[in-house]
């Protein structure tokens, strides 16, 4: 029986690429430079926001964290960051967490 795996593979030649689109959402949040892949990655994370937070990856609520956070110390209000790509309800609960009230 073949083994499965919660991941993409597609073969290339001899070598095989591996597709992590979490760690591709992590990578474009945590990053410093805002792109248009650091927008959809927001935009998409917004989408997953119909799950309850606490079942989010963890490691996609420390990036949301991360980037919230970042945005927050350059006085970004929260309607500015919901105009970044983030839904009110990742905004808020992002901002909870860091203390901040979620307003």
């Amino acid at each position: 029986m073949a083994k499965r795996t919660s991941f993409t593979e597609t073969e290339t030649g001899s070598s095989v690429v591996v597709s992590d689109p979490l760690g591709a959402l992590c990578q474009a949040l945590l990053s410093s430079d805002e792109t248009e892949d650091k927008v959809q990655a927001r935009r998409s994370v917004s989408g997953m926001a119909q799950r309850p937070w606490q079942q989010l990856p963890v490691s996609l609520r420390k990036a949301v964290r991360a980037d919230v956070a970042r945005l927050r110390e350059g006085r970004i209000s929260a309607e500015e960051i919901v105009a970044k790509g983030y839904g009110r309800v990742v905004v808020d609960q992002a901002l909870r967490d860091l203390g901040h009230g979620g307003a």
